[in-house]
């Protein structure tokens, strides 16, 4: 999977393909999946800047869908509720 260094150089597609990565499961068969895991969530954690931090893909709060989806929804409406950037079309 190629990684991008901000969340504006992805489409929407592309970063719900992250997203899903993450929350679908790593393969088994991955090579050092744990490290695998824990790369994506600082990655995501990174490029979307939303301050739950780690706590938004793992510790959702009540009434938040726990899923790519609901993610993804949160980014997008923290970002442009902050001003910041959203996904490149």
């Amino acid at each position: 999977m190629n990684l991008k260094s901000q969340l504006s150089d992805y489409t929407e597609a592309e970063f719900m393909e992250v997203l899903n990565e993450l929350f679908n499961g790593v393969s088994a068969t991955k090579e050092n999946a744990e490290e695998y895991v824990i790369s994506l969530i600082d990655h995501i954690t990174e490029v979307t800047e939303h301050p739950e931090k780690s706590d938004l893909l793992c510790y959702p709060p009540e009434g938040r869908e726990d899923s790519a989806a609901g993610v993804m929804k949160e980014i997008k409406e923290w970002r442009a509720k902050n001003g910041k950037p959203g996904f490149k079309e």
